[in-house]
């Protein structure tokens, strides 16, 4: 394990049921039971690695499943909250987004029996106009840091120019809300998203390792637990379902699988190249120091 530190972080979110529910099918409410099997593959790996994580936990997944979601913290992780439904924030209104959070809260505390102090949004979709009131409402709804900055070709309504390391936002009440990006690294002034399972799948084992190396420290990492599934991912889809409904499920499958095969061995790697702790751990620490602009953390 190396000396410099990165926060490891899960989106805990069904991926069978996302897809189900991008292709129209009327069942798509239901989570199915291969988050669970990827659920404990997941936290059996971290076992192994000696690693804890932050979980951002959608809250249709912590009514669907709190028992899972009460496992993971019992287990030594920090529950955060990745909103209710899984929809993007630049969609909503100041009102919406404010009853999705809350929404989302009160089934991570009716798991867990705690409120959850970070958030990351789907899709790190706080982009946009939305990037005007979205952090003034998660100060409000009692939320301590965000997670939703990241760099990524997807992410074609980011605007500005964020700094890639830990920082705080001034809230225009006063309040403060912490900002820990996702991990990316300048090569040749082209910023380059390193933090996600799927850009791993993208580059030799080497290459992202220096590349993590070279981000700013306490980067954030994250995970999908279909990255960990322990078997092929599939897509179950009625018999009904037309020809171009299935040509959509298993583009988005091959998508998945390439980085299903990848993540393990490399999450392995990065443990063993760098100190892997929850995104609370370092927020407790940073906002504990006299001078807050300026974030230090052993490592």
């Amino acid at each position: 394990m190396g000396s410099r530190v990165l926060l490891l972080s899960v989106d805990l979110e069904d991926w069978h049921q996302l897809v189900r529910r991008r292709l129209g099918l009327r069942d798509w409410e239901r989570v199915g039971g291969e988050l669970e099997q990827q659920v404990r593959a997941l936290l059996a790996l971290l076992d192994s690695l000696g690693a804890r994580a932050t979980f951002f936990v959608l809250g249709m997944v912590a009514r669907d499943r709190p028992g899972l979601v009460a496992e993971i913290a019992r287990r030594g992780h920090e529950i955060a909250c990745h909103g209710d439904a899984h929809q993007p924030v630049y969609g909503q209104t100041p009102g919406e987004f404010a009853d999705d959070l809350r929404a989302a809260r009160r089934a991570i505390d009716d798991a867990t029996g705690e409120l959850p102090k970070g958030y990351r949004a789907p899709a790190f979709s706080i982009t946009g106009q939305a990037r005007r009131w979205a952090f003034e409402v998660l100060a409000q709804e009692g939320f301590a840091y965000d997670s939703s900055q990241a760099v990524s070709p997807g992410l074609r309504r980011r605007t500005g120019v964020e700094p890639l390391e830990p920082h705080p936002i001034e809230i225009s009440s006063g309040q403060r809300l912490w900002e820990l990006p996702v991990a990316a690294c300048v090569v040749r002034r082209v910023v380059v998203p390193l933090g996600g399972a799927s850009y791993w799948s993208l580059m030799p084992t080497g290459l992202a390792l220096r590349g993590l190396g070279e981000a700013p420290h306490h980067a954030g990492l994250y995970l999908h637990p279909q990255e960990l599934a322990p078997d092929r991912l599939r897509i179950g889809l009625p018999s009904g379902v037309g020809a171009r409904r299935r040509a959509q499920a298993a583009l988005r499958t091959a998508q998945r699988e390439l980085a299903r095969r990848r993540t393990p061995e490399m999450l392995r790697n990065v443990a063993q190249n760098f100190k892997l702790i929850p995104f609370g751990e370092f927020h407790a620490a940073v906002s504990e120091r006299p001078d807050p602009g300026a974030p230090s953390l052993s490592g």
